[in-house]
């Protein structure tokens, strides 16, 4: 009995220190625009693009992106991501699509 505790607590303390993955592959139309996060104002990179995100919680994400291209109005834009994937690699294979159309600002 003793044996089963020890080896049932582990498995929730390992568990719980799990990390757990999602990734997104981002499309902007025009192409080229920055991907810049809402959360804490990072580059994530320039479109088109994927991003993996790393959580210790397997539960959804509510992800903030800001798009910025010169001759083009600011885009900001929200998803929900599912933290679904036990790695980065296995995230990256099967990103979510998130796709903005940027407006053109008038010369």
């Amino acid at each position: 009995m003793r044996k089963l505790l020890l080896t049932l607590c582990l498995s929730l303390l390992l568990s719980a220190c799990a990390a757990h993955y999602g990734a997104a592959k981002i499309i902007s139309t025009p192409a080229g625009a920055e991907v810049i996060s809402g959360k804490d104002g990072s580059s994530l990179g320039v479109t088109p693009t994927k991003v993996v995100w790393k959580e210790a919680s397997d539960t959804n994400q509510h992800l903030i992106l800001r798009f910025r291209k010169d001759g083009y109005y600011e885009k900001v834009t929200s998803f929900w991501l599912h933290m679904r994937h036990s790695t980065s690699a296995k995230a990256e294979e099967s990103p979510d699509l998130v796709e903005v159309v940027l407006q053109r600002k008038d010369s």
